[in-house]
C-alpha cells in the first residue's frame, strides 16, 4: 500500500509571528487607530443645534452682554473647528494619548457635558464607543502589515 507523507514547515509562519513581539507594535497600532480612526471622527461637527443659550445668573448675563459689546464675542458666533482639529498626541508605553488642547472640550465632549450639548454634541465616550468597529479594523491592518512586511 503506498504510503502518504504529510510534513508541514512552519518556519516561514513561525518567523512571521516573531514580528508580533516587536516592542514598539503597540505603538504603532495606537497611532494607526488615531490617525485612521479616532481623529478623522472627531473633525466631524454636528450641525448646530440653533437653540439659545439661557443664561444661568445675572453677572453670567452682564459678562457675555459686555463682551458683545467690546467685540469679544461675535453675532452670529462662527465655530473654529478647533475642538475637532486641535488635538495632541502623546505616545506612551504601548499606547497613545489624544488629549484636548481646547479648554472648553470637558464641557461640550466631555465627561461633565453641559445641559446645553446634549443632543447635539455626542459625549467622547459614545464616539469611540461608536467607533469600535473601525479602531479593530484599523488595528488588524497594522497587525497584518507587520506580519506580511518582512519576508521569510
Amino acid at each position: 500500500m503506498p504510503d502518504i507523507r504529510i510534513e508541514i514547515d512552519v518556519a516561514d509562519a513561525l518567523r512571521a509571528l516573531d514580528r508580533l513581539s516587536d516592542a514598539a507594535l503597540p505603538g504603532r497600532i495606537a497611532e494607526r487607530v488615531a490617525d485612521e480612526v479616532v481623529l478623522p471622527a472627531l473633525i466631524k461637527y454636528p450641525k448646530a443645534s440653533g437653540n439659545a443659550q439661557p443664561f444661568k445668573t445675572a453677572a453670567q448675563r452682564k459678562f457675555v452682554m459686555g463682551a458683545i459689546r467690546r467685540g469679544d464675542i461675535q453675532i452670529p458666533y462662527r465655530r473654529t473647528g478647533d475642538l475637532g482639529t486641535k488635538w495632541a498626541k502623546q505616545p506612551f508605553n504601548g499606547g497613545m494619548v489624544l488629549r484636548s488642547e481646547v479648554g472648553y472640550s470637558e464641557i461640550v465632549i466631555g465627561e461633565k457635558q453641559a445641559d446645553y450639548f446634549k443632543g447635539t454634541w455626542k459625549p467622547l465616550s459614545k464616539t469611540i464607543d461608536d467607533l469600535e468597529g473601525d479602531i479593530a479594523l484599523a488595528a488588524t491592518a497594522e497587525l497584518v502589515e507587520t506580519i506580511g512586511n518582512a519576508g521569510p
